[in-house]
């Protein structure tokens, strides 16, 4: 009996990918250039700041020890790992592809779920877990804007800004990665730079404020009950 034999396979990446390959490195190695000098290096000093604000504040919960009681009670934990953590690596691997639209988003996204995290803490501490918290936090209050708001009223104008003003309908999307950087997006990078800036501000601050709160209950005097 002959076997028959089978055609060849196609290969797994083909000569269009290996191009989108080659394209991307390009862009990444042109854009790391950029980013390390003038005006690039300030947006990408802020977004790496961030990855080592990740780093300080998750190494101060890992240091108050109980891991697992913390992380399934508290919200503010749960979001350093579930939120803050991929979102700046994303940050910056989408400076360094020029995607500047989905940095916008992206930092908008880190401020909003920090608001939603720290006000689910500290409206309902008495819940046994971080999930039903943020359950009654989105039944009693959706607006992620307002729960901003409450959290920092500062904030406020930044969360405007990373709404829908950098979309211009009539415009096609411009960045980095399209071509070499030039001067049209420095105002943009400018930017970015200040609202990566802010909203790390803003982390500080609420990180410190839920430590408080933290400490202050963990001190409390036991009840006359118990």
């Amino acid at each position: 009996m002959r076997w028959r034999s089978l055609p060849p396979q196609d290969p797994l990446i083909s000569p269009v990918d290996v191009d989108v390959l080659r394209q991307v490195n390009m862009s990444l190695t042109r854009n790391l250039d950029f980013c390390q000098s003038g005006e690039g290096s300030k947006a990408w000093s802020e977004v790496l700041g961030l990855r080592e604000d990740f780093k300080s504040h998750l190494a101060w919960v890992m240091g108050l020890g109980h891991l697992s009681e913390t992380f399934s009670r508290h919200a503010v934990p749960n979001y350093l790992v579930r939120v803050l953590h991929p979102l700046s690596q994303s940050l910056r691997v989408n400076l360094l592809l020029g995607m500047l639209p989905d940095c916008f988003l992206e930092v908008r996204a880190l401020t909003e779920q920090l608001a939603r995290a720290f006000q689910a803490d500290l409206k309902f501490s008495k819940e046994a877990s971080f999930t039903s918290k943020l359950s009654r936090l989105d039944v009693r209050e959706p607006s992620l804007y307002k729960l901003t708001g409450e959290t920092d009223t500062s904030v406020l104008p930044l969360l405007s800004e990373l709404g829908h003003g950098w979309v211009r309908m009539d415009q096609p999307l411009t960045g980095m990665g399209a071509s070499l950087p030039t001067s049209r997006d420095v105002p943009e990078l400018l930017r970015l730079t200040s609202a990566v800036k802010r909203f790390r501000e803003l982390l500080s601050k609420t990180m410190s404020q839920w430590s408080s709160k933290l400490e202050k209950k963990d001190s409390a005097p036991p009840s006359k009950g118990s």
